[in-house]
């Protein structure tokens, strides 16, 4: 099977080999999670080329006969690097959500952290219950989603679970005291060459401490120095306004390239 030569979503293919249903086609990807149907990005379909004037109809007939109607989202993605003529989904309800992915392929450990925060991998089953908390949270304050109990945080923590216990990777959590506040996820693909993030977190009322570059500094040392991955990837919100866009950049980041995508929910 081929791969996108987009890194955003190259790096996507870590998790859906192993807890997904990824399907190519001449034209697409069929991306499933059967046990996450609410998972926008896990359940969509990515395209090779970039949308086309007349896309609409043909793009949304294949969603219909991939998916049928058990989703309650459209989400469509493409490989190619150029947002292409998205005017017609625009006016058919579609939203744009781009974004931008970030590497790194060495780091000199001079980040300024905040000593007064424990940092260890996430292993304990209270210490995951406290992950799963922390998202849900960040989910509801910053992203304003709909209330559904917290089951698919829940559904994905125990994906992350998983992996750690495959040894694909490790999560990682920021405490003061037994407080987690703050935690992120970094997980490798197969030959362990290429570290992807995954849901970098700071509880809301400790934000602005440094949790997130105390976490970064951590995690990368131990990529580079322990599993030997040659580089590490981070994706974000595409927005101008975006703050963790120059804060990754001041880490050590550098800019990459852009993934586009749809969605209508």
């Amino acid at each position: 099977m081929n791969s996108p030569t987009n890194l955003g979503y190259r790096t996507d293919f870590i998790f859906h080999r192993r807890d997904g249903i990824i399907e190519e086609h001449d034209d697409y990807w069929i991306v499933r999670t059967p046990s996450n149907p609410t998972f926008w990005f896990g359940n969509f379909v990515l395209f090779k080329h970039a949308p086309r004037a007349d896309d609409l109809d043909p793009w949304l007939a294949i969603h219909k006969r991939e998916f049928g109607d058990s989703l309650n989202h459209h989400i469509f993605g493409w490989d190619e690097q150029s947002e292409g003529d998205i005017s017609a989904f625009l006016a058919a309800g579609f939203q744009t959500s781009h974004g931008i992915a970030l590497t790194m392929s060495n780091y000199d450990g001079e980040a300024a952290i905040n000593p007064a925060l424990t940092v260890r991998m996430i292993r304990s089953s209270s210490e995951w219950q406290q992950v799963a908390d922390l998202q849900i949270l960040v989910d509801r304050v910053d992203f304003k989603y709909a209330e559904d109990a917290g089951e698919f945080r829940r559904t994905q923590v125990d994906s992350s679970r998983r992996m750690v216990a495959d040894k694909r990777g490790h999560w990682w959590g920021a405490f003061i005291g037994e407080e987690l506040v703050g935690s992120m996820g970094l997980f490798f693909d197969d030959p362990g060459e290429i570290g992807r993030f995954q849901y970098v977190t700071t509880r809301p009322d400790h934000r602005r401490q440094r949790i997130s570059t105390t976490l970064l500094h951590h995690s990368v040392r131990h990529a580079f120095e322990t599993v030997g991955a040659q580089q590490v990837v981070i994706c974000t919100g595409a927005e101008d306004d975006n703050p963790a866009i120059p804060a990754y950049k001041n880490f050590g980041f550098q800019l990459a390239a852009p993934n586009y995508a749809l969605k209508r929910v």
